[in-house]
């Protein structure tokens, strides 16, 4: 069994300009995400078996999204799991069917998916105890011309994403 989720991964110049920013933010005793981790969640699979895998590796291949951009332009903070976050405060319809189309079809291959609403952003610290006001002076834009299969591996130093399979975005 694998841990998986599908997820927007962002090239080094956009994950050292989002890490070089979120150090700057003042956070009440939260810690920050390791820079390597940093992505936005698409569709969260848990443990998935190797044939289920290979079939959403399949089926993601078959998604037919164009390229888009999205602006991080808000900083947040919930209080329940206690997370800090960035993100767009608004985004394009190809964001929107891409998250969709992949909690479709992982529901066809046979996974339980949550049923809230879609919402968008990068968590980049846990553990904060108080909300997190900050105003992105300068958005944070992204290009985004691929989706991901990411792996959770667990080990001694932490929790570490790896891409298992990349995606361009494309119009068939």
């Amino acid at each position: 069994m694998s841990r998986l989720f599908f997820a927007l991964w962002p090239d080094t110049q956009i994950r050292v300009e989002i890490y070089d920013y979120v150090s700057g933010i003042p956070l009440e005793n939260g810690r920050l995400l390791a820079r390597s981790n940093t992505h936005i969640t698409l569709a969260f699979l848990g443990n998935v078996d190797e044939e289920t895998s290979a079939r959403l590796i399949a089926a993601a291949g078959n998604l037919s999204i164009a390229p888009f951009s999205i602006s991080l332009d808000q900083v947040g903070w919930w209080r329940k799991p206690k997370i800090a976050w960035l993100a767009p405060s608004s985004y394009p319809d190809e964001l929107t069917r891409l998250a969709a189309g992949l909690h479709k079809l992982s529901e066809d291959c046979g996974l339980s998916m949550e049923a809230r609403p879609y919402r968008p952003h990068l968590t980049f610290a846990r553990k904060v105890t108080k909300a997190v006001s900050d105003n992105l002076h300068r958005p944070i834009s992204w290009n985004i011309n691929e989706f991901c299969l990411l792996e959770s591996k667990s080990s001694r130093s932490g929790v570490e994403y790896q891409v298992k399979v990349r995606w361009p975005l494309k119009i068939m």
